[in-house]
């Protein structure tokens, strides 16, 4: 109820987001698996607005496309490819050029090490037409 509230009623909880948004989104969530499983982290840091930000489970937070590449790469120089990566989309709602979208991402790899669990990720339309990650956020 809190949330349906600070976003401004319930209408705004029942707008779907738009095709378009919704293949972007698709597009940037497979971007996710792939570089992942192939080590490429600027495939990853394309999905993301040049002003993103990025923030983890614990609250610390990265600004901008630059910062975010640098720490994909320097994980992925330190844990190697994931061996399988997936992420569930459980839902999303549009509220202009914003589409608020959650669920659930996973990376395993091959030392045994994983990287799990929920986000919440704002996407933002831009000039382009395309849609990046404007604001992205790891839950615990």
């Amino acid at each position: 109820m809190a949330f349906t509230v600070m976003m401004g009623g319930s209408a705004f909880a029942q707008q779907r987001a738009t095709e378009e948004a919704l293949r972007f989104i698709h597009d940037g969530n497979q971007a996710w698996v792939s570089g992942m499983k192939s080590g490429d982290a600027s495939k990853i840091a394309a999905t993301y607005a040049a002003d993103a930000l990025d923030c983890g489970a614990t609250g610390e937070c990265l600004k901008g496309r630059a910062a975010i590449e640098a720490a994909m790469k320097a994980r992925i120089a330190k844990m190697g490819r994931a061996a399988s990566a997936s992420v569930m989309s459980l839902g999303s709602v549009q509220r202009g050029n914003f589409v608020y979208e959650w669920g659930s991402a996973t990376a395993a790899f091959v030392n045994g090490k994983k990287i799990e669990g929920p986000y919440l990720t704002v996407w933002a339309k831009q000039k382009d037409g395309s849609w990046k990650i404007f604001r992205n956020m790891a839950l615990p």
